[in-house]
């Protein structure tokens, strides 16, 4: 990636956005990588699981707050990768998020296959920082999946990690990035 420019990474639980955007972000001099998890994790009271229906509003400020973060670094000259759950039923709300971004900005989801997602999961260290609130729950796992799992003319942002390891999945993601093909949608 480019100094000043934004890479939004997306996809199921488990699908490797955490590591895999470390990886990215680490490859540019200056950079930064953003977990919108930790913006759940600020609310106090109130909190509404994010895959409920409920949660629309409480997930909607979540995002926007994620995205003026991750914006204001990237116009400041970073390299910068946001890393979370934002599918393409988010992509109003992020155009008009994004209005003001002044760097090239690239999507793309990262979509194992449904086990493996759950697998990766699962299987994650809870006692760490970078995981204390991960999901592990099967349910909400599999029905985040299935919200990534036909995207229709959005298709063209997907790449299927299942077979690959992090460093791969990084090398792929800069790859597309260097051929345009994950531009995000209007930016």
């Amino acid at each position: 990636m480019d100094e000043g420019s934004l890479l939004l990474l997306t996809g199921p639980p488990g699908a490797g956005k955490t590591t895999v955007g470390k990886i990215i972000a680490s490859q540019s001099s200056r950079s930064a990588c953003i977990s919108s998890d930790w913006f759940w994790t600020t609310i106090v009271n109130g909190h509404i699981p994010p895959w409920k229906g409920a949660a629309d509003d409480q997930n909607r400020v979540m995002i926007s707050s994620a995205v003026a973060a991750s914006m204001r670094m990237a116009n400041a000259g970073y390299a910068t990768v946001l890393e979370g759950i934002f599918g393409p039923w988010h992509f109003e709300q992020l155009k008009a998020e994004l209005a003001e971004c002044r760097v090239p900005v690239n999507y793309v989801v990262l979509r194992p296959s449904s086990d493996t997602c759950l697998v990766r999961a699962q299987g994650r260290v809870l006692e760490s920082d970078e995981h204390r609130y991960a999901l592990t729950e099967e349910e909400p796992i599999r029905h985040m999946w299935l919200q990534f799992s036909s995207l229709g003319s959005n298709e063209n942002y997907v790449i299927d990690s299942s077979d690959l390891d992090p460093g791969s999945t990084a090398l792929l993601v800069g790859e597309h990035i260097s051929a345009g093909t994950l531009r995000f949608p209007n930016a």
